[in-house]
């Protein structure tokens, strides 16, 4: 079976420790780190190069959406993003970052394990 590594973006310690453990429950997805700032997730994404990454948008200092268009700058492949976030009205935007899904909060489990298999089924038909 395919494993996605993940990392977790969120400036909400509640929000980051759901997706944290909606991660734990998935056995595809396996996570490598969890950050409170988009300028850290840089950092560990340049260094771990995750599969995918679960991204707030709305953080201080560099949004979510800032982080995801500076990815797109980046040489070699990128991690598939699925934004997490309160407000809807970055969707739109979000599909221009080839953001893979967006997560409307509070989200369930069932919505989080579907947008985890759109990017599994993304990677089996990439391999």
């Amino acid at each position: 079976m395919t494993t996605l590594k993940c990392i977790a973006v969120d400036d909400e310690p509640l929000a980051l420790k759901l997706v944290e453990t909606f991660i734990e429950q998935t056995p595809f997805l396996e996570l490598l780190s969890s950050c409170d700032n988009a300028v850290e997730a840089m950092g560990i994404i340049r260094e771990k190069q995750p599969d995918l990454v679960f991204l707030d948008i709305n953080m201080p200092n560099l949004t979510g959406m800032e982080l995801a268009r500076l990815l797109q700058e980046q040489p070699g492949s990128l991690p598939k993003i699925v934004f997490t976030t309160a407000y809807n009205h970055y969707a739109i935007e979000g599909y221009r970052v080839n953001a893979v899904d967006y997560l409307l909060k509070p989200f369930s489990y069932e919505e989080f394990l579907r947008a985890a298999n759109k990017v599994l089924q993304i990677a089996q038909e990439a391999s």
